[in-house]
Parts: C-alpha cells; sequence; structure tokens
C-alpha cells in the first residue's frame, strides 16, 4: 500500500464554517461547520479522490508527493496562524 501527502488550504468560507481545498486535486474539497471538521472529513475526499484515480489507471498529480516507507502513520500540517 502506497501513501501520499498532499498541500490542504482551510479558510473561513463566507457563508459561515470552514472550506478545505486540496489544489493539487481539482474539485477536491469540503465546506464543514469547524476547522477540526474541515480536516477529518478533507482526509476522507483525498482518500476517495487518490483511489478513483489510480482505479482508472489516471496518472496522479505532480504536487502530490509519496510518502516515504518510514513516514507511515505520519501526519504534517503547515498552519498559518494570525496573531492580532
Amino acid at each position: 500500500m502506497k501513501a501520499w501527502k498532499a498541500q490542504v488550504e482551510i479558510r473561513p468560507w463566507p457563508e459561515g464554517g470552514y472550506i478545505a481545498e486540496v489544489p493539487a486535486l481539482q474539485g477536491c474539497w469540503v465546506v464543514t461547520p469547524t476547522a477540526e471538521e474541515a480536516i477529518r472529513d478533507v482526509y476522507e475526499v483525498i482518500e476517495m479522490s487518490i483511489a478513483s484515480r489510480v482505479k482508472r489507471g489516471e496518472p496522479l498529480p505532480p504536487d502530490l508527493e509519496e510518502v516515504r516507507e518510514g513516514d507511515h502513520g505520519t501526519v504534517r500540517v503547515d498552519i498559518a496562524v494570525a496573531v492580532l
């Protein structure tokens, strides 16, 4: 089994809640009431998107990075924090 890293952008949604998008995977996004739910839910969307592409024999975008053998189970998140 292979694992992949993808950049996720999370920001406030104009109508309320948060949107989490994966720029490397077109159409891969979720809108949720909280940022925590966005992180949880976008994980599932990423998983389904990659599995679907692999099943259809489509190439994965070059912006996805394959996780090295020793990195399985590791999650890396870049978080931007605004301080007033």
